[in-house]
């Protein structure tokens, strides 16, 4: 079974593709990156917190029966990744991270190109 950081970080991973090419295309057309970055951020989240309600559900006492089932697949393919990946804290905790360092990376550039910073 594959840990509730894993899911939650597949989840995002898979918000922040989906609308990557928005951001692109507001950074290539020059426009004000504050209301597509807020969108990709707040979506790229959501996905996350979808995609880790099984696990949430299993943390608060449900049975099995509940979470494990296949119709939980529209989590993100929760009970399908749990039956490929072992539980193990270090991959999600370490996508998690990537996906975090990505998103911060990303509003860093767009503050700097904005010019908001002085020096």
């Amino acid at each position: 079974m594959a840990s509730a950081p894993l899911h939650f970080a597949i989840g995002t991973a898979t918000g922040m593709v989906l609308l990557a090419p928005r951001i692109l295309a507001a950074w290539n057309a020059r426009e004000k990156l504050a209301t597509a970055t807020r969108t990709w951020l707040l979506i790229s989240w959501g996905c996350g917190i979808v995609a880790a309600i099984p696990s949430l559900l299993r943390y608060a006492g449900f049975p099995e029966s509940i979470y494990a089932n296949p119709w939980m697949n529209i989590f993100f393919l929760h009970p399908w990744i749990n039956r490929i990946l072992p539980r193990n804290e270090l991959p999600g905790s370490l996508a998690m991270a990537i996906c975090w360092t990505t998103q911060y990376a990303w509003v860093l550039a767009a503050v700097l190109r904005s010019g908001r910073i002085r020096k």
